[in-house]
């Protein structure tokens, strides 16, 4: 007689999974909305002149605007666009990098007063730091854009932009937004779903534990606290409110002091990335973007987080120890 109860224990949850697509699916739904609306574009002047500088077009300012309220939005529409061939992969490289800052602004609020309640000013300190990581991102995104993209792409014919566009009918709009949402919901099964069982898969027989403890280990740490040593790992293993919870119990025990709360948060955000990218990015960008061009973003978008948290780690380090 076959077992269901063990037989359910090795399929994926079904709950992170419909999270995982409506998350999706509500992002695309949005985006094809406010743009049947002609709403992109009084969302696009908003950050007109940032995205100007860096050389990129009405697309990426309406992305980088929509990231504010919804980065899965903000994907939706440069993948749409991407098919219109509306923006080039290279734009959309440089606009995925630009759209880490406002990402940013979206969830530090309540990380901040998540973190803040358990640990305190170290979870302050740790907050802002990571902030100021993404503001030298932005800053450097920009240069970026100033020097790979040709100067005509910041000055498209705005109407070329808009001759799709459906109008300010609710109703219409509405209509629009469905259809479109339908049309890509196939992409958003066929593919994002496979790829977040492999990565299920992949973390149910203890791939990344085994990935994390190798790295954890073959990385030296001997500037730092033996204790501090715990809450990297549990930030590499699940990620970062574990980490700050062991923090605040190291901390108000005076094992170790403030300073080094703040290093290893630091320390496991940086080392955490790659496994959380992973985890958590790649189905989302694969439904949205074609393979390639999905792993490539997640590639050049994680390296280029780490390398500026690396570099607000050197300078905090060599401030305060």
């Amino acid at each position: 007689m076959i077992d269901f109860a063990e037989i359910s224990y090795y399929l994926p949850p079904f709950n992170p999974l419909l999270k995982l697509f409506l998350g999706l699916a509500l992002g695309l739904f949005i985006a094809s909305f406010l743009e049947a609306l002609k709403l992109t574009r009084p969302i696009a002047k908003l950050a007109k002149p940032v995205v100007k500088y860096a050389n990129l077009g009405d697309v990426s300012a309406a992305a980088f605007a929509m990231a504010l309220f919804s980065p899965a939005s903000a994907n939706a529409l440069m993948g749409e666009k991407l098919k219109e061939k509306k923006i080039t992969e290279k734009e959309i490289v440089i606009s995925n990098l630009l759209n880490s800052l406002p990402s940013t602004l979206l969830h530090t609020p309540s990380i901040f007063f998540i973190a803040f309640s358990i640990l305190g000013m170290p979870a302050a300190i740790f907050i802002s730091l990571t902030f100021l990581a993404a503001i030298l991102r932005t800053i450097g995104t920009v240069f970026l854009g100033r020097f790979f993209l040709q100067k005509n792409n910041a000055h498209r014919d705005e109407h070329q932009y808009q001759t799709n566009e459906i109008g300010k009918n609710w109703k219409t709009a509405l209509q629009t937004g469905m259809q479109r949402f339908l049309q890509r919901s196939l992409r958003l099964l066929y593919v994002s779903i496979p790829i977040y069982c492999i990565i299920y898969y992949l973390q149910f027989f203890g791939f990344f534990t085994i990935a994390e403890t190798w790295l954890a280990h073959k990385v030296g740490f001997n500037f730092l606290n033996v204790e501090s040593l715990s809450v990297i790992m549990l930030y590499m293993a699940a990620e970062m409110q574990p980490a700050i919870i062991a923090a605040a119990t190291l901390y108000n025990d005076n094992a170790i002091s403030g300073n080094e709360v703040v290093l290893a948060l630091l320390i496991g955000n940086i080392l955490s990335s790659p496994m959380c990218a992973i985890r958590h990015q790649l189905p989302a960008y694969m439904g949205y973007f074609h393979a390639r061009l999905a792993v490539k973003l997640i590639l050049i978008n994680q390296t280029w987080r780490t390398l500026s948290v690396i570099i607000v780690t050197t300078i905090y380090y060599y401030l305060f120890f």
